[in-house]
Protein backbone atom coordinates (compact mmCIF):
# COMPACT_ATOMS: atom_id res chain seq x y z
CA UNK A 1 0.00 0.00 0.00
CA UNK A 2 3.25 2.43 0.99
CA UNK A 3 4.65 2.57 -3.11
CA UNK A 4 0.54 2.61 -3.73
CA UNK A 5 -0.14 5.78 -2.04
CA UNK A 6 2.54 7.19 -2.92
CA UNK A 7 1.66 7.15 -6.82
CA UNK A 8 -1.50 7.64 -5.88
CA UNK A 9 -0.64 11.14 -4.33
CA UNK A 10 1.50 12.05 -7.60
CA UNK A 11 -2.34 12.75 -9.39
CA UNK A 12 -4.27 13.33 -6.19
CA UNK A 13 -4.65 16.94 -6.78
CA UNK A 14 -6.10 16.84 -10.39
CA UNK A 15 -8.24 14.14 -9.47
CA UNK A 16 -9.69 16.10 -6.03
CA UNK A 17 -10.19 19.42 -8.27
CA UNK A 18 -12.02 17.66 -10.98
CA UNK A 19 -14.15 15.97 -8.73
CA UNK A 20 -14.96 18.86 -6.91
CA UNK A 21 -15.90 20.56 -9.99
CA UNK A 22 -18.05 17.49 -11.59
CA UNK A 23 -20.06 17.30 -7.89
CA UNK A 24 -20.79 21.19 -8.03
CA UNK A 25 -22.44 20.88 -11.36
CA UNK A 26 -24.41 17.99 -10.24
CA UNK A 27 -25.47 19.61 -7.48
CA UNK A 28 -24.07 18.16 -4.87
CA UNK A 29 -21.56 19.75 -2.51
CA UNK A 30 -19.25 17.39 -0.23
CA UNK A 31 -19.85 18.09 3.77
CA UNK A 32 -17.21 20.06 5.45
CA UNK A 33 -14.10 17.80 7.37
CA UNK A 34 -13.72 20.59 9.40
CA UNK A 35 -15.04 24.42 10.26
CA UNK A 36 -13.05 27.08 12.09
CA UNK A 37 -15.20 29.20 14.45
CA UNK A 38 -13.44 32.73 15.52
CA UNK A 39 -14.78 32.44 19.39
CA UNK A 40 -14.16 35.82 20.40
CA UNK A 41 -11.79 38.56 18.59
CA UNK A 42 -10.40 39.15 21.85
CA UNK A 43 -7.18 38.72 23.02
CA UNK A 44 -4.36 39.93 25.36
CA UNK A 45 -1.79 40.31 22.64
CA UNK A 46 -1.72 42.20 20.04
CA UNK A 47 0.67 40.49 17.69
CA UNK A 48 2.08 41.96 14.53
CA UNK A 49 0.93 38.94 12.49
CA UNK A 50 -1.74 38.17 13.90
CA UNK A 51 -4.54 37.23 10.96
CA UNK A 52 -7.57 38.32 12.90
CA UNK A 53 -6.42 41.78 14.15
CA UNK A 54 -7.41 40.22 17.65
CA UNK A 55 -7.12 42.57 20.37
CA UNK A 56 -10.90 44.27 21.71
CA UNK A 57 -13.80 41.79 21.63
CA UNK A 58 -15.49 42.22 18.74
CA UNK A 59 -18.98 44.33 18.76
CA UNK A 60 -21.46 42.00 17.87
CA UNK A 61 -20.20 38.53 18.82
CA UNK A 62 -22.37 35.22 18.10
CA UNK A 63 -24.16 34.59 22.29
CA UNK A 64 -24.07 31.26 23.81
CA UNK A 65 -27.65 30.47 22.31
CA UNK A 66 -26.28 31.61 18.74
CA UNK A 67 -23.06 29.48 19.44
CA UNK A 68 -24.99 26.32 20.26
CA UNK A 69 -28.20 26.68 17.28
CA UNK A 70 -26.21 28.07 14.41
CA UNK A 71 -23.06 26.51 14.96
CA UNK A 72 -22.85 23.32 16.94
CA UNK A 73 -26.49 22.78 15.88
CA UNK A 74 -25.18 22.96 12.28
CA UNK A 75 -22.43 20.78 12.46
CA UNK A 76 -23.98 18.27 14.12
CA UNK A 77 -26.34 18.51 10.94
CA UNK A 78 -23.69 18.78 8.29
CA UNK A 79 -22.25 15.02 9.81
CA UNK A 80 -19.91 16.44 12.57
CA UNK A 81 -17.09 18.21 11.11
CA UNK A 82 -14.38 18.91 13.28
CA UNK A 83 -14.30 22.17 15.39
CA UNK A 84 -11.59 24.06 15.36
CA UNK A 85 -11.83 26.76 18.36
CA UNK A 86 -9.11 29.88 17.94
CA UNK A 87 -9.53 33.37 18.66
CA UNK A 88 -8.22 35.92 19.49
CA UNK A 89 -7.77 33.76 22.81
CA UNK A 90 -10.64 31.20 23.02
CA UNK A 91 -10.28 30.89 26.38
CA UNK A 92 -11.17 34.55 26.96
CA UNK A 93 -14.76 33.51 26.14
CA UNK A 94 -16.32 32.91 29.87
CA UNK A 95 -18.82 30.21 28.09
CA UNK A 96 -16.43 28.36 26.42
CA UNK A 97 -16.24 25.31 28.66
CA UNK A 98 -20.13 24.98 28.38
CA UNK A 99 -20.06 25.29 24.83
CA UNK A 100 -17.30 22.56 24.32
CA UNK A 101 -19.00 20.43 26.81
CA UNK A 102 -22.64 20.40 24.78
CA UNK A 103 -20.17 20.10 21.36
CA UNK A 104 -18.90 17.17 23.11
CA UNK A 105 -22.21 15.80 23.98
CA UNK A 106 -23.71 16.09 20.57
CA UNK A 107 -20.57 13.85 19.49
CA UNK A 108 -18.66 16.62 17.61
CA UNK A 109 -14.43 16.13 17.91
CA UNK A 110 -13.10 19.19 18.48
CA UNK A 111 -9.15 21.04 18.63
CA UNK A 112 -8.55 24.20 19.57
CA UNK A 113 -5.71 27.16 18.93
CA UNK A 114 -4.21 29.17 22.22
CA UNK A 115 -1.47 31.00 23.21
CA UNK A 116 -0.89 29.03 25.97
CA UNK A 117 -1.53 31.32 29.41
CA UNK A 118 -4.89 30.12 30.40
CA UNK A 119 -5.10 26.70 29.70
CA UNK A 120 -4.03 25.47 33.23
CA UNK A 121 -7.19 27.03 34.33
CA UNK A 122 -9.08 24.07 32.62
CA UNK A 123 -7.07 21.32 32.97
CA UNK A 124 -9.94 19.68 34.06
CA UNK A 125 -12.20 20.74 31.24
CA UNK A 126 -9.51 19.60 29.32
CA UNK A 127 -9.37 16.25 30.90
CA UNK A 128 -12.94 15.74 30.77
CA UNK A 129 -13.60 16.12 27.07
CA UNK A 130 -9.66 16.23 25.47
CA UNK A 131 -9.63 17.85 22.06
CA UNK A 132 -8.37 15.96 19.15
CA UNK A 133 -5.64 18.27 18.57
CA UNK A 134 -4.35 21.15 20.39
CA UNK A 135 -1.71 23.64 18.95
CA UNK A 136 0.13 26.05 20.88
CA UNK A 137 1.81 29.23 19.45
CA UNK A 138 5.62 28.87 19.81
CA UNK A 139 7.94 31.19 17.90
CA UNK A 140 11.37 31.11 18.70
CA UNK A 141 13.79 30.62 21.91
CA UNK A 142 12.23 31.79 25.07
CA UNK A 143 13.63 36.30 24.50
CA UNK A 144 12.67 36.33 20.74
CA UNK A 145 9.01 34.66 22.00
CA UNK A 146 8.63 37.05 24.51
CA UNK A 147 9.61 40.12 22.68
CA UNK A 148 7.42 39.11 19.93
CA UNK A 149 4.14 38.68 21.39
CA UNK A 150 5.20 41.57 23.52
CA UNK A 151 4.63 39.80 27.07
CA UNK A 152 7.62 38.65 29.54
CA UNK A 153 6.44 35.43 30.66
CA UNK A 154 4.81 34.25 27.21
CA UNK A 155 7.15 32.10 26.16
CA UNK A 156 6.63 30.12 29.86
CA UNK A 157 2.96 30.03 29.46
CA UNK A 158 3.19 28.22 26.33
CA UNK A 159 5.67 25.34 27.57
CA UNK A 160 3.52 25.16 30.44
CA UNK A 161 0.36 24.95 28.30
CA UNK A 162 1.96 22.36 26.49
CA UNK A 163 2.80 20.00 28.86
CA UNK A 164 -1.45 20.86 31.33
CA UNK A 165 -2.13 19.33 27.58
CA UNK A 166 -0.32 16.39 27.41
CA UNK A 167 -0.96 15.82 31.21
CA UNK A 168 -4.75 16.07 30.59
CA UNK A 169 -4.25 13.02 27.86
CA UNK A 170 -4.17 15.04 24.82
CA UNK A 171 -2.85 12.72 22.07
CA UNK A 172 -1.45 15.34 19.63
CA UNK A 173 0.10 18.90 20.63
CA UNK A 174 1.39 21.18 18.16
CA UNK A 175 4.16 23.59 19.04
CA UNK A 176 2.85 26.39 16.42
CA UNK A 177 5.57 28.79 15.02
CA UNK A 178 4.75 31.14 12.42
CA UNK A 179 7.80 32.04 10.51
CA UNK A 180 8.44 35.75 9.35
CA UNK A 181 11.90 37.35 8.52
CA UNK A 182 12.44 38.19 11.95
CA UNK A 183 12.60 34.49 13.23
CA UNK A 184 13.61 32.68 9.49
CA UNK A 185 17.31 32.15 10.91
CA UNK A 186 16.00 31.16 14.47
CA UNK A 187 14.09 27.71 13.77
CA UNK A 188 17.70 25.80 14.35
CA UNK A 189 18.06 27.73 17.73
CA UNK A 190 14.13 26.93 18.11
CA UNK A 191 13.83 23.19 17.92
CA UNK A 192 15.56 21.76 21.20
CA UNK A 193 13.08 24.00 22.98
CA UNK A 194 10.57 22.53 21.12
CA UNK A 195 11.62 19.11 21.44
CA UNK A 196 11.82 19.96 25.11
CA UNK A 197 8.39 21.42 25.87
CA UNK A 198 6.85 17.77 25.16
CA UNK A 199 4.97 19.30 22.05
CA UNK A 200 4.24 15.75 19.91
CA UNK A 201 4.74 17.66 16.74
CA UNK A 202 6.13 20.86 15.55
CA UNK A 203 4.24 23.08 12.94
CA UNK A 204 5.60 25.58 10.61
CA UNK A 205 3.81 28.36 9.64
CA UNK A 206 4.09 30.74 7.35
CA UNK A 207 3.47 34.67 7.71
CA UNK A 208 0.55 35.91 5.64
CA UNK A 209 -0.05 39.86 5.04
CA UNK A 210 -4.00 38.84 6.87
CA UNK A 211 -5.78 40.81 9.54
CA UNK A 212 -2.99 42.97 11.43
CA UNK A 213 -0.32 41.41 9.65
CA UNK A 214 -1.09 43.38 6.30
CA UNK A 215 -0.13 46.64 7.62
CA UNK A 216 3.77 44.72 8.64
CA UNK A 217 4.21 43.18 5.32
CA UNK A 218 7.73 43.12 5.60
CA UNK A 219 7.57 40.11 8.07
CA UNK A 220 7.23 38.05 5.12
CA UNK A 221 10.61 36.00 4.37
CA UNK A 222 13.04 36.64 2.19
CA UNK A 223 13.23 34.02 -0.47
CA UNK A 224 15.81 32.19 0.58
CA UNK A 225 14.80 32.12 4.46
CA UNK A 226 11.78 30.34 2.54
CA UNK A 227 14.28 27.83 1.41
CA UNK A 228 16.41 27.32 4.14
CA UNK A 229 13.60 26.70 6.48
CA UNK A 230 11.82 24.13 3.75
CA UNK A 231 15.14 22.31 3.91
CA UNK A 232 15.76 22.42 7.41
CA UNK A 233 12.66 20.91 7.98
CA UNK A 234 12.74 18.08 5.50
CA UNK A 235 15.92 17.47 7.34
CA UNK A 236 14.66 17.50 10.78
CA UNK A 237 12.00 14.97 9.59
CA UNK A 238 14.13 11.90 10.01
CA UNK A 239 14.76 12.99 14.07
CA UNK A 240 11.27 15.03 15.27
CA UNK A 241 8.19 15.01 13.61
CA UNK A 242 8.44 18.73 11.89
CA UNK A 243 5.65 19.28 9.03
CA UNK A 244 5.36 22.48 7.07
CA UNK A 245 1.69 24.30 7.28
CA UNK A 246 -0.60 25.14 4.32
CA UNK A 247 0.48 29.19 4.09
CA UNK A 248 3.88 27.12 1.97
CA UNK A 249 1.69 25.80 -0.65
CA UNK A 250 2.25 22.70 -2.29
CA UNK A 251 6.00 21.24 -2.89
CA UNK A 252 4.40 19.22 -5.64
CA UNK A 253 6.21 15.26 -5.65
CA UNK A 254 7.73 15.83 -2.80
CA UNK A 255 5.43 17.12 -0.77
CA UNK A 256 6.12 14.14 1.33
CA UNK A 257 9.28 15.50 2.61
CA UNK A 258 7.88 18.38 4.22
CA UNK A 259 4.33 16.84 5.66
CA UNK A 260 2.52 13.77 6.35
CA UNK A 261 -0.17 14.04 4.11
CA UNK A 262 0.21 15.69 -0.11
CA UNK A 263 -1.24 19.56 0.74
CA UNK A 264 -4.22 20.94 -1.38
CA UNK A 265 -6.02 23.63 -0.32
CA UNK A 266 -9.60 23.07 1.14
CA UNK A 267 -11.07 27.01 1.04
CA UNK A 268 -13.98 26.79 0.58
CA UNK A 269 -14.21 23.16 -0.73
CA UNK A 270 -13.58 21.28 2.48
CA UNK A 271 -13.17 23.59 5.17
CA UNK A 272 -14.55 26.84 5.84
CA UNK A 273 -14.20 29.47 8.96
CA UNK A 274 -17.24 31.28 11.11
CA UNK A 275 -16.23 34.47 12.29
CA UNK A 276 -16.85 35.54 15.79
CA UNK A 277 -19.41 37.97 14.55
CA UNK A 278 -21.08 34.70 12.49
CA UNK A 279 -19.78 35.42 9.15
CA UNK A 280 -18.86 32.69 6.86
CA UNK A 281 -15.73 33.02 5.20
CA UNK A 282 -13.38 30.37 3.00
CA UNK A 283 -10.20 30.62 4.98
CA UNK A 284 -9.30 32.95 8.05
CA UNK A 285 -9.70 36.02 6.93
CA UNK A 286 -11.14 39.07 8.03
CA UNK A 287 -12.36 40.57 3.88
CA UNK A 288 -15.96 41.02 4.24
CA UNK A 289 -16.30 40.68 0.43
CA UNK A 290 -15.37 37.21 0.54
CA UNK A 291 -18.45 36.19 3.53
CA UNK A 292 -20.50 33.53 1.93
CA UNK A 293 -23.37 34.97 4.01
CA UNK A 294 -24.19 35.15 7.97
CA UNK A 295 -25.04 32.26 9.89
CA UNK A 296 -27.83 34.68 11.99
CA UNK A 297 -29.58 35.44 8.42
CA UNK A 298 -29.22 31.73 6.81
CA UNK A 299 -28.35 28.63 8.44
CA UNK A 300 -24.30 27.21 8.33
CA UNK A 301 -25.42 24.67 6.40
CA UNK A 302 -27.16 26.16 3.29
CA UNK A 303 -24.39 28.78 3.19
CA UNK A 304 -22.01 25.69 2.52
CA UNK A 305 -24.48 24.54 0.29
CA UNK A 306 -24.38 27.24 -1.68
CA UNK A 307 -21.44 29.33 -1.10
CA UNK A 308 -17.72 29.31 -2.35
CA UNK A 309 -18.99 28.66 -6.07
CA UNK A 310 -15.34 30.36 -7.20
CA UNK A 311 -13.91 27.49 -5.47
CA UNK A 312 -15.16 24.60 -6.51
CA UNK A 313 -15.72 25.69 -10.30
CA UNK A 314 -12.07 26.56 -10.32
CA UNK A 315 -12.50 30.16 -10.19
CA UNK A 316 -10.55 30.94 -7.21
CA UNK A 317 -6.76 32.17 -7.18
CA UNK A 318 -5.71 28.68 -5.70
CA UNK A 319 -7.82 27.13 -8.60
CA UNK A 320 -5.51 23.83 -9.08
CA UNK A 321 -4.84 23.41 -4.89
CA UNK A 322 -2.08 22.83 -5.05
CA UNK A 323 -1.37 26.82 -3.93
CA UNK A 324 -2.57 28.30 -0.47
CA UNK A 325 -5.52 30.39 -0.91
CA UNK A 326 -4.57 33.16 1.90
CA UNK A 327 -1.44 33.56 0.40
CA UNK A 328 -2.52 34.13 -3.54
CA UNK A 329 -5.46 36.30 -3.06
CA UNK A 330 -2.67 38.90 -1.60
CA UNK A 331 -0.50 37.73 -4.42
CA UNK A 332 2.31 36.09 -1.80
CA UNK A 333 1.94 32.60 -3.24
CA UNK A 334 5.77 31.25 -2.63
CA UNK A 335 5.99 27.55 -3.38
CA UNK A 336 7.93 27.95 -6.36
CA UNK A 337 10.45 30.12 -4.04
CA UNK A 338 10.41 27.56 -0.80
CA UNK A 339 10.27 24.42 -2.96
CA UNK A 340 11.78 25.13 -7.00
CA UNK A 341 14.22 22.35 -6.61
CA UNK A 342 11.00 20.07 -6.85
CA UNK A 343 8.84 22.21 -8.89
CA UNK A 344 8.63 23.11 -12.49
CA UNK A 345 8.35 26.51 -13.48
CA UNK A 346 5.52 28.39 -13.46
CA UNK A 347 4.22 29.41 -16.41
CA UNK A 348 5.15 32.31 -18.30
CA UNK A 349 2.79 35.05 -18.70
CA UNK A 350 0.85 35.42 -22.06
CA UNK A 351 2.09 38.27 -24.41
CA UNK A 352 -0.59 40.46 -25.38
CA UNK A 353 -2.28 40.48 -28.31
CA UNK A 354 -2.15 43.95 -29.93
CA UNK A 355 -4.75 44.38 -33.58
Amino acid sequence: MGILHRVHARHAARVWEAETRILHRLGYVRPPVAVQWIVTSACDLTCHHCYSRSGRRAAGELTTDEARRLVIDELVRLGCPSLVLAGGELFLRKDLPELITYAAERGLAWAMHTHGRLVPRHAELIRRHPPEMAAVSLDGPPAYHDRFRGRVGAFDDAVRAIRTLRDAGVDEVVAGTTITRDNADLVADTLPYVVDSGATSWGLHLFAPEGRGEEHRALFPHPDQLRRVAAFARRKRAHFHVELDNEWGSAGDADLLYRDQPFLCGAGRITCVVSATGELMPCTTTDPAESAGNVREVPLSLLWRRGFAAFRQGGASCADGRECWLQSRNGNACRHLAFGEHLTPPPAPRPELHP
